[in-house]
């Protein structure tokens, strides 16, 4: 195997709080990729060769091999290699507000639907809005390289970017259009995260299955003199992304 690194198996297996061989081949393959051992595109080794080098049988290979392909971290083609899959984009969840913003996706976005109506009242509540007062619920698509990577649905409010829908939003970044049409720009935001499944309707928007993994994100964006200015909820594929959490 390319590297210089050993392997020492646990021969106890799965006995008494000993992980089962192939979790024990799994992690160690995992760990192996994501340093290097091979690149992106770059066949991992072949089963004889896995067998021989942890001293397991076929079937622990299998097994470890399979999972790493479930993750997204190995990819299988029939009647050819198994090859290191393209890394996740990523986003660290702790980085200056801006530089956070919309990325990485591709500049602008596929715009489905933005609508002027009044606030209804879970946005209120979540919005701190008054009774009666307006958003604009914007709903696009967004992609990397041309992919679908996230369905987001934007609530702002309607007196802080009016006539939003004249706007174009498929070739710039709403944050970026936000500080250039309406000179707003925000001060902090809070985001919630949680692994989900999707609806039909956003699993045919992102072109997976309702059986994919996706990241749900909630994002609350504060105006410097403390309103909300955009309330923000998304789907992010979890197959395409992951989230970099640095502890200061």
């Amino acid at each position: 195997m390319k590297n210089n690194l050993s392997f020492e198996m646990n021969e106890q297996g799965d006995n008494a709080g000993f992980a089962p061989r192939y979790h024990q081949v799994y992690l160690d393959l995992d760990v192996r990729i994501r340093s290097g051992s091979w690149a992106p595109g770059d066949p991992i080794p072949s089963e004889a060769e896995l067998c021989k080098f942890y001293g397991v049988s076929r079937g622990t290979i299998q097994r470890a091999v399979r999972n790493l392909v479930e993750q997204g971290v190995l990819v299988r083609e029939r009647g050819r290699a198994t090859y290191v899959s393209t890394p996740k984009l990523e986003g660290s969840v702790l980085a200056s507000y801006r530089e956070s913003i919309d990325r990485p996706h591709d500049r602008g976005s596929s715009v489905i639907r933005c609508e002027r109506v009044v606030a209804n009242d879970t946005i209120q509540k979540i919005m701190k809005m008054k009774p009666g007062e307006e958003v604009y619920e914007l709903e696009r698509l967004r992609f990397i390289k041309g992919v679908p990577l996230s369905y987001q649905l934007s609530f702002l409010p309607a007196d802080l970017v009016p006539k939003l829908e004249n706007c174009n939003l498929e070739s710039r970044h709403l944050h970026d259009l936000l500080w250039d049409d309406y000179k707003v720009a925000f001060l902090s935001a809070e985001e919630f995260l949680e692994p989900v499944k999707p609806d039909e309707y956003v699993a045919g928007l992102l072109n997976v299955t309702v059986d994919h993994p996706l990241f749900y994100v909630e994002r609350i964006s504060y105006l410097f003199d403390g309103r909300v200015g955009e309330f923000r909820r998304a789907h992010m594929r979890g197959d395409m992304y992951r989230f970099r959490i640095e502890l200061r």
